[in-house]
């Protein structure tokens, strides 16, 4: 009996010792499985992380490719004249606008002129003109944007046809008398004008002077015709077509209320000339963070024209007429009008 009880200690301890490796064995897999785990998922997450910083700064990459020259309006309108579809658009700070069908300048017409491209402001104001270079012809609800050229209607209604289907005039912007009467009643001397027949460079937009205060130390108001601001302008498309323009100029421009530009007004560029993506600003880029958008530059791209487009066959908002009569009622309390004895026929050199 106690030999046999002697054999079987060897046979017990052999089984505990087996038993004590099988233990360490499967809690060091457990360990290593969960060390694994742990590494595994500390990697996915990295490559998340780097993901995501390099899905930002292909965003940015985008974001910056993709900008125009924004030239923010302090006013509460400005208009917007496409020539590729014949349409101005009179756009409001509420939110509001009213598009009306136009026909501009054809170079095929005997001394006629293309309508410029620019951005410009309202100069002058009449109910009727006279155009002394084509036979006195007089011109209703004249409003004048670009030296002698400006909106306007005429007496016959031959004209009529041609508005939002093609140019036809000599060089102004032909609207219906009903529209144009609209229009002089709505707009006001200084209201930006910008005029485009293909996708510009450089657009107006409003800014949001209700949700930061205007900041003079990184905003350069357009308040002056001196040459230096043309130059200025030149040289912020130049650096646009380059790609450095965000880059090295980092400040926005700003039209004021009731201001009107230099006569010639401001080029608005072509975003075909845009030959390479813009610079990274070294803050931006270093942290892959987006760039304050209202801070630099509004984006633009072909889905731009599509919308213009579309707003071709939708009808007038029913509160139009309303957003009229507030618009007129509201700039006669923001700004005294200069006063008129009568109203008296104008006289001007061209004629459309």
């Amino acid at each position: 009996m106690n030999s046999l009880i002697v054999n079987m200690i060897p046979f017990r301890l052999l089984a505990s010792v087996g038993a004590v490796c099988t233990l360490l064995f499967a809690v060091s897999r457990f360990t290593l499985s969960a060390e694994n785990s742990a590494r595994e998922t500390l990697n996915i997450e990295k490559d998340t992380m780097l993901q995501r910083q390099r899905l930002r700064a292909l965003a940015n990459h985008l974001e910056f490719s993709r900008i125009c020259d924004t030239v923010y309006v302090l006013g509460n309108r400005f208009l917007e004249v496409n020539l590729q579809t014949q349409h101005v658009t009179v756009r409001f700070r509420n939110g509001d606008s009213l598009r009306i069908p136009i026909s501009t300048g054809n170079v095929k017409i005997t001394d006629a002129i293309a309508t410029p491209t620019g951005i410009f402001s309202i100069q002058s104001k009449t109910p009727e003109a006279l155009s002394r270079q084509f036979d006195n012809t007089k011109m209703l609800w004249w409003i004048g944007f670009n030296y002698n050229v400006g909106f306007h209607g005429l007496e016959r209604d031959s004209y009529y046809k041609y508005l939002g289907v093609r140019p036809s005039s000599h060089g102004c912007v032909r609207t219906g008398r009903e529209d144009v009467k609209k229009l002089y009643d709505v707009v006001e001397l200084g209201d930006p004008v910008i005029v485009y027949d293909t996708i510009p460079a450089r657009i107006l937009a409003f800014a949001d002077t209700s949700r930061f205060a205007f900041d003079t130390t990184r905003a350069y108001l357009l308040g002056s015709r001196t040459k230096s601001r043309g130059k200025l302008m030149n040289e912020r498309l130049e650096l646009l077509y380059n790609g450095k323009r965000i880059a090295e100029q980092q400040f926005s421009l700003y039209i004021p209320r009731w201001y009107q530009l230099r006569p010639g007004g401001y080029s608005v560029g072509n975003r075909d000339s845009l030959v390479a993506p813009q610079e990274y600003p070294s803050t931006i880029a270093a942290g892959f963070t987006r760039s304050p958008r209202d801070f630099f530059a509004h984006t633009l791209d072909n889905a731009w024209f599509a919308k213009e487009r579309a707003l071709l066959t939708k009808p007038l908002s029913v509160n139009a007429a309303d957003s009229l009569s507030e618009a007129a009622s509201d700039s006669t309390k923001r700004h005294p009008k200069p006063s008129r004895k009568k109203s008296r026929t104008r006289k001007t050199a061209k004629a459309s």
